[in-house]
């Protein structure tokens, strides 16, 4: 009975493979270094409702990034850790910085590894 309950409870579970996310608020970003395989999409989520710019440090063929409001995705195409910093471009004017840890991908972008057999 437990396998059930448990084989139930990953076929309804959210998949995590959906993406990372990083929550930026008024005096944290949660978390502060995320671990990530390289072209794993990353959500920024803007909690505050304040205007705010994320400046990514390095080069800029390491990532893309898309806005949409109230959150930003990008996605990390090199291994390294990028580092980048939240400017609150409205209120009270503050930084925040942070890092994005990205490793090897596990496995190629939309293929499946399996196990030999």
């Amino acid at each position: 009975m437990k396998a059930a309950g448990l084989l139930l409870l990953l076929l309804f579970s959210p998949l995590v493979a959906a993406g990372a996310s990083i929550v930026i608020e008024a005096t944290a970003l949660t978390p502060p270094v995320l671990i990530v395989a390289a072209d794993e999409p990353v959500v920024f989520v803007n909690r505050l409702g304040l205007l705010i710019h994320i400046e990514f440090l390095g080069r800029a063929d390491e990532h893309h990034v898309f806005q949409v409001p109230g959150r930003i995705r990008a996605v990390f195409h090199r291994v390294g850790r990028p580092a980048y910093v939240v400017h609150f471009e409205s209120g009270r004017r503050a930084e925040l910085g942070g890092v994005v840890d990205v490793q090897e991908s596990r496995a190629p972008v939309g293929r499946l590894r399996c196990a030999a057999a």
